[in-house]
């Protein structure tokens, strides 16, 4: 049976049963004393969430659909890679592209840069400074060090501007209070799988600190130059000022090579990445009520990588993709309770992002190599969180921000969410948001010196000449969303049942693609043509997602998730079905958890994508199958503890499946997995 068709037949099969209470567990003597406990430790953690409005609010009084991913989702995910997690989510797919680079991309449209998402790892942006998306792979951060992910799925530019353009990611680590003594972690597998995770925390009176030291590696896709290695050092600390002030403090350090090659060039190489960073947070509680707190950070990103070929007839081509790029962000919060059950969060801000990249920006060949281009950013923001009735609350938060690189904008939010009882609630939300034009889309220049050059058509070609790639456009505007949002909520704490609907509709409009018609270049003996950036595209995307989360018992956990979605769109030298694949129509994913006796605990993963068409370096992908296992063992000594892990991925037989482009073949993949905590 065709996985697709085995998809479609069981979904109504498991949502039947995760809405029928069916579980299987205790004798029917205890289990209503038991039901009692568990229902108190489901209202307990219900979900509470901060990046929707930067206001702690439960999940079904925020103006936005949001997806929760927690400790113990993380775990039973099996998954290594940060950017695997996001498989969990409704509407999100995750790729892999040159260099087993991860890709994480929600409703579509994108290519391998995946840039209309905004990324923060504890309220700090980590949105790539010159290409805009996310460098996943060279986070400074281990998956071990999460607490939670919250994503927002929808537009978020009224809370953290311009880039939260479809979706927002707040990965948000652990208290170092919470990580005190030394963990450790290896992972072992085929592919290569060399993982190795260290980590010391301690608590001195009201000052605690973590150190993580973090090395990982395997080969990539089969048949490709595509293995990596990276080393990561992360540093936290919380410190407890005064009864009203805290201090968290935070530092890393990533550094990779990574193999790529280019299928145009038909050569390989290796890329070297750096991405470092520091964080200061100070928090002052004013009372119960109310609190300031003032953020800095620094973010260094660098590239090394330069192709260095002969090719046959054209001659030695130099493709120079090295940059440098740095971050500097400043900003103050302010929040507030203004009435009883009313608050108010506002804020300002500044930042400063500049890069040099002699390649990309064309200055390579002239005395301005190491020119750096700067952006400067200003934002204002606020948030009203009013409850008009006991039933009815209202958000609404605008940002406004103004960029060196597109001017200034405006992006409202106004959201009605009605609690009809503890139970179910309802919420109606309309937004508009932005997404400003990155330093690569307006400044580039990417010039590729072509030397010793023999073109036997052109007997007139000069020995040395620059080909151009591609120029970017200082015209483009942002581009633009509004988006409509009516969402359900369901929670039953008797039967261990969380339900969310979403449906939406999203007009997107300005999308900024390059034009593959090509601007007419005559010094260019190459090609004689270029591409140019330019606001070309325009969509429209409406459909449907669900989650479930069923704990029929404290040992047993079910989260499902499905989106379906529709996509209309006009992009630059596509046919209208090629762009309207690039969100996959179907898109589901079951996750099952299971505690057994003995301290024996597993998990299973299953995912479905139907067929897509990624753009950029993306290809036409059929739909995809996959089947993820875990199973694990606890154990305890007098000071230590632990788990042992084999971990199984794409478990299906038979089932290698095309990754974002027709040469990555995801294979099986497995791995043992020994962590150990000593206390």
């Amino acid at each position: 049976m065709h996985y697709k068709q085995l998809f479609y037949r069981l979904l109504p099969f498991l949502l039947i049963a995760t809405a029928c209470g069916v579980s299987a567990g205790e004798p029917s003597t205890s289990r209503e004393d038991s039901r009692l406990s568990e229902e108190e430790d489901f209202l307990n953690e219900l979900p509470v969430v901060l990046t929707a409005t930067r206001l702690s609010q439960p999940a079904r009084e925020a103006p936005a659909a949001t997806t929760i991913i927690d400790r113990e989702l993380i775990k039973a995910s099996g998954a290594r890679e940060v950017a695997d997690l996001f498989r969990l989510v409704p509407g999100f797919v995750v790729s892999h592209d040159n260099g087993y680079t991860p890709i994480v991309t929600y409703h579509g449209l994108s290519n391998e840069r995946a840039r209309r998402m905004q990324v923060l790892v504890d309220g700090r942006s980590v949105y790539s400074i010159v290409f805009g998306g996310t460098r996943w792979t060279d986070l400074p951060l281990a998956i071990d060090d999460i607490e939670r992910i919250e994503v927002i799925r929808g537009p978020n530019a009224a809370s953290y501007g311009a880039n939260a353009f479809l979706s927002t990611i707040n990965i948000i680590t652990r208290h170092a209070s919470e990580t005190k003594g030394a963990f450790a972690r290896i992972n072992a597998g085929n592919t290569d799988i060399r993982d190795a995770y260290l980590r010391y925390g301690d608590s001195r009176d009201d000052f605690s600190y973590r150190l993580t030291l973090g090395y990982k590696h395997d080969t990539g896709f089969a048949d490709r130059a595509d293995s990596h290695q990276v080393r990561m050092v992360n540093f936290r600390s919380d410190y407890q000022l005064t009864t009203n002030d805290t201090m968290e403090f935070q530092l890393g350090f990533n550094n990779g090579e990574m193999g790529v090659d280019s299928k145009t060039l038909n050569a390989s190489d290796e890329k070297n990445n750096k991405n470092n960073f520091a964080q200061l947070r100070w928090q002052h509680d004013l009372s119960m009520n109310e609190n300031f707190s003032l953020q800095l950070y620094y973010i260094g990103e660098e590239t090394e990588q330069i192709y260095d070929v002969t090719i046959p007839v054209l001659g030695r081509v130099v493709a120079d993709n090295s940059y440098k790029a740095n971050r500097l962000d400043l900003e103050l919060q302010h929040t507030r309770q203004i009435a009883h059950g009313s608050r108010i969060v506002w804020g300002a801000g500044v930042r400063r992002d500049a890069a040099t990249a002699p390649g990309y920006f064309g200055t390579g060949q002239t005395p301005y190599k190491d020119l750096y281009y700067t952006n400067n950013l200003y934002r204002l923001f606020g948030n009203v969180e009013w409850r008009l009735t006991q039933k009815l609350l209202l958000n609404a938060g605008a940002m406004w921000e103004k960029t060196d690189l597109a001017g200034s904008d405006l992006a409202p939010r106004i959201g009605v969410n009605y609690l009809f009882n503890p139970v179910h609630s309802l919420r109606l939300t309309a937004s508009h948001g932005t997404r400003s034009p990155t330093l690569a889309e307006t400044k580039a220049n990417f010039l590729v010196p072509v030397y010793n050059s023999y073109l036997p058509t052109l007997p007139s070609t000069p020995a040395d000449f620059v080909s151009i790639l591609w120029r970017g456009n200082e015209d483009l505007k942002p581009e633009t969303i509004t988006a409509y949002e009516l969402g359900y909520m369901a929670t039953l704490p008797q039967q261990g049942f969380t339900l969310d609907i979403k449906l939406y509709r999203e007009e997107l409009s300005g999308l900024i693609y390059m034009d593959e018609n090509r601007v007419y270049e005559p010094t260019d003996y190459f090609d004689f043509r270029y591409e140019i950036s330019g606001n070309f595209g325009d969509a429209t995307v409406k459909g449907v997602e669900t989650t479930i989360n069923y704990q029929p018992h404290r040992d047993t956990r079910f989260v499902v998730s499905h989106s379906y979605t529709r996509l209309n769109s006009t992009l630059p030298n596509l046919l209208p079905d090629q762009g309207n694949k690039t969100a996959p129509e179907q898109i589901f994913s079951f996750l099952a958890m299971q505690k057994f006796p003995l301290r024996i605990n597993g998990s299973l993963a299953y995912y479905y994508v139907s067929e897509s068409d990624g753009l950029g370096s993306g290809k036409p992908i059929p739909a995809i199958s996959r089947l993820d296992l875990r199973l694990a063992l606890e154990f305890s000594g007098r000071k230590v503890r632990g788990e042992l892990a084999a971990i199984v991925q794409n478990a299906l037989p038979d089932n290698d499946y095309i990754d974002w482009r027709n040469d990555n073949i995801f294979e099986r993949r497995q791995y043992i997995s020994l962590d150990m905590t000593f206390i």
